[in-house]
């Protein structure tokens, strides 16, 4: 677990200063989505992931497991980054440049795929690396070097802080790659080169030589990156898999998973 003390370090007043307010946009089921008439929001898997867009940057596409048809759900001219779907499937959160070539200044942004709406706050002094939402999707958190930021999540206004040093284990499993349902085992890169999985009794297991950017699909598999393709492996056993998406996307890569509504008693 990549758990490390941040001391007393604190966090920047401007981060809480700087927020940037906006109209919450209460419209009909799939008036002004991104995704309208192309994917049940909420209702049915679907995975998020950024490719290079119009200018060569990052913008931000979805498609369903089984692959094929791709959805464009941004098209701006500054890089985004690091989707993060809410458990429930219908907000998306992620990094965006604050302007073209800008690689200190960035927003993160929380959409609301069912109607567009977005919420942004300023990000002036972190560089974080990895997004994740709480169980509950009412907080999300983030990590910037060794701090833990955590902020409440729309449609309330929101601004960054640090994490209570009580919330931090939660924080650390959320940011990191747990799979299985109920996890099982968590995966991380190889000190070398390749995926490795560590389980709960502490043993490790190399899941795949030279794959990098492990990912968890689904509840019962986990996809990685080899040779220039996304690899689909069933933990328990079975065929892998290529993902394979029509047209013709460019660089591919930070894939996010929404698995489906959740059953009663989940």
């Amino acid at each position: 677990m990549m758990t490390r003390s941040m001391g007393r370090r604190r966090f920047p007043r401007a981060a809480h200063r700087s927020l940037l307010t906006l109209i919450t946009v209460f419209a009909c089921r799939g008036s002004l989505s991104p995704l309208s008439n192309r994917l049940e929001v909420g209702q049915e898997p679907y995975f998020v992931f950024v490719a290079d867009g119009e200018a060569d940057v990052g913008d931000l596409f979805a498609s369903k497991p089984a692959g094929g048809a791709v959805y464009q759900i941004t098209f701006t001219r500054v890089d985004e980054r690091l989707p993060a779907l809410s458990p429930d499937g219908t907000m998306l959160a992620f990094l965006r440049a604050r302007a073209p070539g800008s690689v200190t200044r960035q927003v993160l942004v929380v959409m609301n795929l069912l109607n567009g709406a977005e919420q942004r706050v300023d990000l002036e002094a972190s560089f974080p690396s990895a997004i994740a939402w709480s169980r509950d999707g009412r907080r999300l958190y983030l990590r910037a070097g060794d701090s833990l930021l955590g902020t409440p999540t729309p449609p309330a206004p929101f601004a960054l802080g640090l994490v209570p040093d009580a919330e931090r284990p939660t924080a650390d499993s959320l940011l990191s790659v747990l799979l299985g349902d109920p996890p099982l085992a968590e995966a991380f890169p190889c000190d070398g080169t390749g995926v490795c999985a560590r389980f709960g009794d502490g043993t490790r297991q190399t899941i795949a030589a030279a794959a990098t950017d492990p990912t968890r699909w689904m509840g019962d598999s986990i996809l990685y990156r080899e040779a220039g393709e996304w690899v689909i492996r069933p933990l328990a056993g079975g065929r892998p898999r290529v993902l394979r998406l029509s047209g013709e996307l460019r660089h591919w890569r930070s894939l996010m998973v929404f698995g489906g509504p959740r059953r009663s008693g989940d």
